[in-house]
């Protein structure tokens, strides 16, 4: 990411990257460019949309906002706006955080039927600055942008409430290329004398963002007292211990199995112990260890369904009975694959996707009834052990709940290997292309920078 300097000289990078998925509307921005400061040590990326009127273009440093024990953090950035667009003294420049929840396919919309609801999350008077608003201190990424723009830059700072649900993309099973469905936001960025004009779309800049839930530790697992445990098992995460006696013979069947924890990040393997003893007369036949995913979408009763995401069979079968046992680790990878049902993948900030892209949904949980949130989607996983038991014998299973998240040390999918990124935080979740200039080279787009 950073270019090669003499010694002695800062090594700081500051990359542009335009929007490249705004709800297929066409953007000005330049591919990339990338500025130097006098920041020493640091290496970050902004991100950069223009409206289509050329005459306001719209910078931020990060398009996550992370939700976590009662908080969620601020979404810093920068509004380079047209001196001629604020000649009249009545204009302000507002901004605006809009949660979309889509809730039907586009291509079924007919006869002015629409699938989808807004809200304004939260709404901000970027300048003038409000005479009521509290002034607050601009990031050092915000007036390195500033000394650069100029003095038609404007730097604001926005926020979310901690009860906001997280952004999550839902793929029907059948192929759909329309607008993203599931809760998705964006900050809008335009110019009126009133916040609540009605606006025409050339005169707005919209750029996409993600609300992500992280996971904190959790507490450590109360051991279940068991009389005889196998050699090295790990009561580490969730445990479960299920039994089946027969009716008309004697003895039974005992499975017990555990997880090495309870939250994993995404690309972790998943660690499945399981301890199967059989005393009865009876044979299990098949063994399946598999994981699912459950989403409910709250504004339907109905709008419940599951998916496996990863599955995998024993092949130390039969287990025969009259003393038979086995014990064996697992190994799941949870990925996305088709499925008979809608999955729940990572918001695609503005672009649909479909199952063969992406990646899947981190967790979201609702903490409290009270804090149900209509437009949120829950999303869960557990591990499902299913045995088979011959001889008219039946089933038998049971589930051990984990939790797929981000946490404070992958909260992004994309991480910059420069050891001198981490100074003002991971880079951004998109891949791209960089494209270093020279220090004194200015940065060229049609609002003179």
């Amino acid at each position: 990411m950073s270019t090669t300097q003499p010694q002695g000289t800062a090594d700081t990078t500051f990359t542009m990257l335009p929007e490249e998925h705004e709800d297929q509307e066409p953007s000005s921005s330049k591919d990339l460019s990338c500025i130097q400061d006098s920041l020493p040590g640091i290496a970050h990326r902004v991100f950069r949309k223009t409206a289509q009127n050329n005459k306001l273009c719209l910078y931020l440093g990060n398009r996550d906002v992370v939700v976590s024990n009662n908080s969620s953090t601020k979404i810093h950035g920068i509004v380079l706006v047209d001196p001629d667009l604020l000649k009249d003294t009545k204009k302000k420049v507002f901004g605006q955080i809009t949660l979309t929840f889509r809730y039907g396919r586009e291509d079924e919309e007919v006869m002015g039927l629409k699938f989808c609801n807004e809200a304004i999350m939260c709404l901000a008077q970027i300048y003038p600055p409000h005479e009521n608003a509290q002034r607050e201190q601009n990031t050092p990424l915000q007036d390195m942008l500033i000394q650069r723009l100029g003095t038609n830059a404007h730097a604001f700072s926005m926020e979310v409430t901690h009860l906001a649900p997280p952004s999550v993309q839902l793929v029907p099973a059948k192929e759909y290329n329309g607008a993203p469905i599931g809760t998705s936001y964006d900050i809008r960025v335009y110019i009126a004398e009133r916040a609540d004009e009605k606006l025409q779309r050339k005169n707005i800049v919209k750029m996409g963002i993600k609300v992500v839930q992280m996971a904190s530790a959790p507490p450590p697992p109360t051991p279940t007292p068991r009389s005889d445990q196998p050699k090295g098992w790990r009561q580490k995460g969730p445990q479960a211990t299920s039994e089946k006696p027969f009716l008309l013979s004697d003895g039974k069947v005992t499975l017990e199995a555990n997880l090495d924890k309870s939250i994993y990040t995404h690309g972790d393997p998943i660690h499945v112990n399981i301890s199967v003893k059989n005393t009865s007369k009876k044979v299990v036949r098949r063994i399946k260890v598999f994981i699912v995913q459950h989403v409910d979408v709250c504004m339907f009763s109905n709008g419940k369904f599951k998916n496996t995401v990863a599955t995998e069979e024993c092949t130390d079968v039969p287990i025969l009975g009259s003393g038979g046992s086995l014990e064996k680790e697992y190994l799941l990878y949870p990925i996305k694959a088709r499925t008979k049902n809608w999955i729940a993948l990572e918001d695609s900030l503005g672009s649909s996707v479909n199952k063969s892209e992406g990646s899947l949904s981190s967790t979201v949980v609702c903490v409290s009834p009270e804090d149900r949130n209509v437009f949120a989607i829950y999303v869960t996983y557990y591990v499902k052990v299913k045995l088979l038991i011959g001889a008219m014998g039946g089933q038998m299973s049971l589930k051990l709940p984990f939790t797929l998240m981000h946490t404070s040390s992958n909260t992004y999918s994309t991480e910059c290997k420069d050891t001198s990124c981490p100074s003002l935080g991971p880079c951004p979740l998109v891949e791209s292309k960089e494209v270093p200039i020279a220090l004194d080279e200015p940065c060229s787009n049609n609002l003179g920078l």
